[in-house]
């Protein structure tokens, strides 16, 4: 007659911290431990490290809501400056329209298809901005105020 293998577990000694008992193991085995105790030098270097990081933190938040608000604000004088430049164009035109029909001098008439072009080109940029800030696009905001 033969005898049933029978599996037998026994852990003997002095044992200090987590222990495992184990056949196979497939992964990782991780024991958590209570945090050994700091000294109060290193305890106010990570609070200062964690403070600069959130003045960091903050200062960059800062810096992005500055420059949406800018943002906002150029695209708001692309608007105005879009109708202002439409009715230049109207006034360039009939200007150059009456200068043609020799109705006023025809200085008046160059001078109104310069007003004219410089019109088209301010409308057609200040369209070409508000067309990308609305699809989402990135544009490209001046530094100075007084360049818009």
């Amino acid at each position: 007659m033969s005898e049933q293998p029978s599996t037998h577990n026994e852990l003997r000694g002095n044992v200090r911290g987590p222990v495992v008992q184990s056949g196979a193991i497939h992964g990782d085995v991780v024991f958590n431990s209570p945090a050994a105790p700091r000294d109060p030098e290193s305890v106010e270097v990570d609070r200062r490290w964690d403070a600069r990081r959130q003045r960091i933190l903050d200062a960059e938040d800062a810096q992005r809501a500055e420059s949406q608000r800018r943002a906002h604000q150029y695209v708001r004088v692309c608007r105005r400056k879009r109708r202002i430049n439409a009715v230049l164009l109207l006034v360039a035109g009939v200007t150059l329209t009456l200068g043609l029909m020799q109705v006023v001098p025809e200085l008046y008439a160059a001078v109104g298809a310069l007003y004219g072009a410089v019109s088209v080109i301010g409308w057609a940029r200040c369209t070409l901005i508000i067309r990308n800030w609305d699809a989402g696009r990135t544009i490209r905001v001046p530094r100075s105020r007084w360049r818009w």
